[in-house]
């Protein structure tokens, strides 16, 4: 049975998935279908996504390229970028 929101386009506030550890590889999130297939849904197949962790929960959210740098060992590169990127990148204490 359905509820009530997925009929109207609306992606379902909650569902159940698994997680599956793997000794040397990390571990996998299973999240079912109907979460996935929802039009609302906000990453594409293969997308690097940024984990956080915390309150007993995992936070999926979408990762900008400025995030996946090392900041600190390229600091000529940083010195080049726009103000509003410096700002981002010491905002999140990335350097």
């Amino acid at each position: 049975m359905l509820s009530p929101c997925m009929g109207m386009g609306k992606m379902p506030k909650n569902s159940f998935g698994r997680i599956t550890f793997f000794k040397k590889s990390g571990a996998r999130l299973y999240i079912p279908a109907r979460i996935i297939d929802d039009s609302s849904f906000p990453f594409k197949d293969g997308e690097i996504v940024k984990i956080e962790i915390g309150n007993s929960s995992l936070k999926l959210k979408a990762v900008e390229w400025w995030e996946m740098l090392d900041w600190k060992t390229m600091p000529e590169t940083y010195e080049k970028l726009p103000n509003e990127i410096k700002q981002k990148i010491e905002s999140a204490q990335l350097i």
